[in-house]
C-alpha cells in the first residue's frame, strides 16, 4: 500500500513541475538519444560517432541488405524457372501419352471397321448365293436379266468411284463428275426398273444364260466406238449448199459435217429420201412409210429439221461434246422418245442400253427390228473431230466462189485475199479453231504460231491428211498463199484451197515442190 501511495505522489510531482525546466529535462534527453544513435552497434566509439561515419556506416549496411535481397531473389528466380522447366516437360509427357492412347483408340475403330466390312462381305456374298439358287430355280425373262445386268454394272461403277475418290482424297473434279452421273443414272435405273420390266415368254435356263453371255460380251466396253477414217462420198457432197440452207434455218450451221455423217449412214447420198425421214413426225407431205418421200430437198429439210430438235433435247453443248451427240444421233435413228428413257434411267447413251431399247420395242411392237442399236458408232465413222474433220468441212466448200462467207465471217466488211480466213473458217466449223490451228487472216501470223509452238517443217517434209500447206509464189522467202492437205498419194500432195482464182479449189503438187513454203501440223 506504501507503493502504491508514492507512486501517486511522484506522477503528483510530475504534474507540478515547472512547465520550463521540464522542457529543459526533455531536450537534455533528446541530445542525450541523438548521441546514442551515433553510437549505434557498429563498432564506434563515441569519439568517432561523426555525422560523416554515421552517413558512411549507414551506406555499408544499405549495401549490404540490397546485396542480400538480390541474393534471394536470384535464388527464388531460378528456383521458379526450375519449377516452369519441370511442368512443361510433364505437360509435354502428357501429350505424348493422349496422342499413343488416341492411336490406339484409332486403330481399335480401324480393326472394328475391317471386322464390320468382313461381315457385311460375307452378308452380300451369301445373298448373291442365295439368289443365284433362286435364278436357277426359276426361269426368268431375257430383258428381266438384261435389266438386273444394267443395274448390277452401274452399282459396280458406283463402287469403284467411291474407291477412287477415297484413295485420291476427293482429287480429280472430272472423276466426281463422272461418280455424280453414275450415281443419278443408277438411282433413276432403280426407281424406275419397275417400269422398265415388260411381260414375255419365259425361256429355258440354260438359253437365257447362252444369251446374257452372248450380248453382254459383245456390249460390255461402251467406249468401243469404230471412229475409223472413212469420208462422205461424191454424192453426199453434192448435197451440201442444200444442207448448209436448212442447218441455217434451224440453227445448226456448225453441225453440218455431222449431217453429211448421218446422211452417208442412211443412203450414202443415193435415192429420193436421202435422210431417210419418210416416217418422221415433221414429214406432212409424203406417206409416212419407208421411202415415202419422193423429193430429196424435202428429205433433207425434215431430216435436218429433226437433227436439231435431237441435238437440243440431248443437250449438245458443242461439236466436241461427242456424249451427248452419241444420245442426239441414237434419238435420231429410235425416235425422240429414246433420249428422255436414257436419260431418265441411265443418264444418257451407251451401246448397251440402245440394244435394251431396241428389244423393248420389237417386244412390244412385235416386229423383228427396230432402228440400229448400233447406229451411233456407225453414223461415227463418217464424222471426225480435228484434222480429219477439217478436211470433211474443206471438201464440203469446194466450189464456192468469192468468199464472202469466209470473209464476212471473220469480220471484215469488205472483200480481202481470203485463203486464210477460209482455213479459219474451215477449222471453226470442225471445233479445232484455237486448239489445232489458230484464228488469222494474214499468213505471217499463221507461220508464227506454228513455229513459236514449234509445230513447223519445212517444204522437204510428206505431210499428213489435215496438216496446213504455206505457199511462197515468188520464191522470194515470203510466204503469200495458205490451204489444208486433203491426202497424200504417190508422191503428190492433194490440197483444198480457199481464194484459189478466187473460189475454193483442189489443186495437186509434188513432195518439195519450190512453191512450198513449209507446214504447220
Amino acid at each position: 500500500m506504501m507503493k502504491d501511495i508514492k507512486t501517486k505522489e511522484v506522477v503528483k510531482n510530475i504534474k507540478t513541475v515547472d512547465k520550463k525546466k521540464n522542457l529543459e529535462y526533455f531536450k537534455k534527453e533528446k541530445n542525450v538519444d541523438s548521441k546514442k544513435s551515433l553510437n549505434s552497434d557498429d563498432g564506434c566509439s563515441s569519439e568517432q560517432a561523426t555525422p560523416k561515419n554515421y552517413a558512411v556506416n549507414q551506406t555499408v549496411k544499405t549495401e549490404k541488405r540490397v546485396t542480400a535481397d538480390i541474393s534471394i531473389r536470384s535464388r527464388q528466380l531460378i528456383k521458379n524457372k526450375k519449377k516452369t522447366k519441370e511442368k512443361r516437360r510433364l505437360q509435354s509427357q502428357n501429350r505424348v501419352k493422349d496422342i499413343q492412347q488416341d492411336m490406339i483408340k484409332t486403330r481399335n475403330k480401324k480393326d472394328i471397321s475391317t471386322k464390320s466390312k468382313n461381315i457385311s462381305h460375307q452378308s452380300r456374298m451369301k445373298i448373291k448365293q442365295n439368289h443365284h439358287m433362286s435364278l436357277q430355280s426359276n426361269p426368268i425373262n431375257y430383258n428381266q436379266r438384261m435389266r438386273l445386268h444394267m443395274i448390277g454394272k452401274h452399282k459396280k461403277k458406283v463402287k469403284e468411284a467411291k474407291d477412287t475418290t477415297s484413295k485420291l482424297n476427293a482429287g480429280a473434279r472430272q472423276s466426281v463428275r463422272i461418280f455424280k452421273g453414275t450415281y443419278r443414272a443408277v438411282k433413276k435405273a432403280v426407281t424406275g426398273v419397275n417400269n422398265i420390266i415388260t411381260m414375255g415368254t419365259g425361256l429355258i435356263i440354260l438359253i437365257v444364260i447362252v444369251l446374257f453371255i452372248g450380248v453382254f460380251s459383245a456390249l460390255s466396253d461402251d467406249s468401243s466406238v469404230d471412229t475409223s477414217s472413212m469420208y462422205v462420198s461424191e454424192e453426199v457432197l453434192a448435197y451440201t449448199k442444200t444442207i448448209e440452207k436448212y442447218a441455217k434455218e434451224y440453227e445448226i450451221g456448225e453441225y453440218i459435217a455431222l449431217i453429211q455423217a448421218v446422211m452417208m449412214q442412211e443412203s450414202g447420198g443415193k435415192g429420193q429420201d436421202p435422210m431417210q425421214s419418210s416416217e418422221c413426225g415433221y414429214n406432212e407431205k409424203y406417206p409416212k412409210k419407208h421411202n415415202g418421200i419422193t423429193d430429196p430437198d424435202y428429205s433433207i429439210k425434215v431430216g435436218v429439221h429433226y437433227l436439231a430438235e435431237c441435238l437440243k433435247k440431248a443437250n449438245v453443248k458443242d461439236l466436241s461434246d461427242m456424249e451427248n451427240i452419241s444420245l442426239a444421233l441414237q434419238g435420231y435413228n429410235f425416235g425422240n422418245g429414246y433420249i428422255q428413257w436414257a436419260i431418265d434411267h441411265f443418264g444418257g447413251y451407251t451401246r448397251a442400253n440402245a440394244k435394251v431399247f431396241s428389244d423393248e420395242k420389237k417386244a412390244e411392237l412385235q416386229v423383228k427390228v427396230y432402228g440400229d442399236p448400233e447406229y451411233v458408232p456407225h453414223v461415227l465413222r463418217y464424222y471426225h473431230i480435228g484434222n480429219g474433220n477439217i478436211v470433211l468441212i474443206a471438201k464440203s466448200q469446194v466450189g464456192n466462189v468469192g468468199g464472202k462467207k469466209y470473209w464476212k465471217w471473220y469480220g471484215f466488211n469488205s472483200r480481202v485475199e481470203w485463203c486464210a480466213c477460209f482455213v479459219s473458217w474451215c477449222a471453226y466449223q470442225s471445233g479445232g479453231l484455237n486448239v489445232t490451228i489458230p484464228k488469222f487472216a494474214a499468213v505471217k501470223d499463221g507461220i508464227r504460231y506454228y513455229q513459236d509452238k514449234r509445230q513447223w517443217q519445212s517444204r522437204n517434209y510428206i505431210p499428213k491428211t489435215g496438216n496446213i500447206i504455206f505457199f511462197d509464189w515468188e520464191n522470194d522467202g515470203i510466204a503469200d498463199h495458205v490451204g489444208i492437205v486433203e491426202k497424200v498419194e504417190n508422191g503428190i500432195i492433194y490440197t483444198i484451197e480457199g481464194n484459189s482464182n478466187d473460189q475454193c479449189k483442189r489443186n495437186t503438187y509434188e513432195i518439195g515442190s519450190k512453191f512450198i513454203y513449209g507446214y504447220g501440223f
